[in-house]
C-alpha cells in the first residue's frame, strides 16, 4: 500500500514537472518567433532613408525608423533614476520636444553618470529652433512604478519610470505615443544605452532547446524509476 502511494506521488510529480518544462519550452519558442519578427521589422525600417516629419505626426510605419523632427525643446527635464551603464550608476535624460504646431514628443537624450540624488544635475538644453534626428520607439511598459515627486514648478524632476500619460498630465499637453531615441551625433545627446532588442531570437530558441532537453532527462529518469520499481516487485 505504501509502495503504491509512493508510486502515485512520484508519477504526479513527474507529470507536473514535465508539463511545466514543456510549457516553458513552448513559451520560449513563441517569444523567439515574436523577437524574430521584431528583428526583421527593425532591420527593414533601418534600411529606409531618413524621413523628415513635420508637426510630430507619426504613422505606424515610422516605428524604428530614422526620422528628423523640427521644433524646439521645452525647458522641462525628466531624469530617469537607477540606470546602470558599464557598472556605473547614472540617470537617463528626457526632454519634451515641441513642433511648430505645439505638438509634443518625448526625446530620450541618453545616459549620464550620476550618484548624488540629493543634488540633481543641471542639464543644458538648446532653446532655439532646431532639427533633431533619432529612432522612434514605443514607451516601455515592462515595469510601471509610481512617481511620487511629480510636483509643479520643479525642474529637473527625478522619476522612477517613464509613463507618457503621467508626463502628459504634468505638462498639460498630450505627448506622442512614440519616444525619439536621439542620435549620438546630436549636440544635445549624451551616452546612448538603448538597444532595440535586448535578447536575440536565437537565444530564446536556445533556451527552448534547453527546456526540452530537461524534459527528455525527466522522461528518462521516470522510465528508470519505473523499471527499478518493477524489478523490486519481481524480487
Amino acid at each position: 500500500m505504501n509502495k503504491l502511494k509512493s508510486n502515485w506521488k512520484a508519477s504526479l510529480t513527474f507529470f507536473c514537472l514535465l508539463l511545466l518544462v514543456l510549457s516553458l519550452g513552448v513559451w520560449q519558442i513563441d517569444r523567439g518567433y515574436k523577437k524574430k519578427e521584431l528583428e526583421n521589422t527593425f532591420l527593414e525600417r533601418q534600411s529606409q532613408p531618413v524621413k523628415e516629419i513635420k508637426y510630430n505626426t507619426f504613422e505606424n510605419s515610422d516605428l524604428y525608423r530614422n526620422v528628423v523632427l523640427e521644433g524646439k525643446y521645452l525647458d522641462q527635464i525628466f531624469l530617469l533614476d537607477n540606470k546602470i551603464h558599464n557598472g556605473k550608476p547614472g540617470l537617463k535624460v528626457f526632454s519634451p520636444f515641441e513642433s511648430i504646431n505645439e505638438s509634443l514628443v518625448l526625446v530620450s537624450r541618453g545616459w549620464i553618470e550620476f550618484e548624488d540624488r540629493s543634488n540633481l544635475p543641471m542639464i543644458k538644453t538648446e532653446r532655439n529652433a532646431l532639427k533633431i534626428q533619432g529612432i522612434l520607439r514605443y514607451e516601455s511598459k515592462d515595469f510601471i512604478l509610481e512617481n511620487d515627486n511629480m510636483k509643479k514648478n520643479t525642474n529637473p524632476i527625478l522619476v522612477q519610470t517613464i509613463n507618457l500619460d503621467e508626463l502628459s498630465n504634468y505638462l498639460g499637453k498630450p505627448l506622442s505615443p512614440y519616444i525619439l531615441e536621439l542620435s549620438e551625433l546630436s549636440k544635445s545627446a549624451f551616452v546612448k544605452t538603448w538597444q532595440p532588442i535586448n535578447l536575440s531570437s536565437f537565444r530564446h530558441f536556445g533556451y527552448a532547446v534547453q527546456w526540452f532537453g530537461l524534459g527528455l532527462v525527466l522522461i528518462i529518469g521516470y522510465l528508470f524509476f519505473l523499471r527499478k520499481e518493477g524489478t523490486k516487485e519481481n524480487e
